[in-house]
């Protein structure tokens, strides 16, 4: 899929998370829903996919319960702070993919 991908999805979620009213947690949560699948083609490097695993499993670490899934039984205990953090991360591990991306597409 590659790095073009990567960034689309990045992209598209960060802004949807930006624009949101919805508290953080659950800013996170559609941030990770919709970016969770990306596959290591989809990040310049072997740090970026690294800090993208971290990521993940960092808001999926939770057992669901009942008919939630593992980003909403995690990302809904976290405290404003540590949502923020993750959320953060994501900016930059963005950042990383849309350097290398812009510089694909000059």
């Amino acid at each position: 899929m590659g790095i073009n991908y990567g960034y689309e999805n990045f992209y598209s979620v960060l802004r949807h998370a930006i624009a949101s009213t919805d508290h953080l947690q659950k800013r996170l949560a559609g941030v990770i829903s919709g970016i969770d699948h990306l596959e290591q083609d989809s990040f310049p490097d072997d740090e970026t996919w690294n800090r993208f695993e971290k990521l993940v499993n960092g808001t999926t670490m939770l057992p669901p319960k009942g008919n939630e899934g593992t980003i909403q039984a995690t990302t809904s205990q976290m405290t404003d702070d540590e949502a923020a953090l993750w959320l953060k991360e994501a900016f930059d591990i963005f950042s990383n993919i849309a350097e290398v991306y812009g510089r694909a597409h000059k």
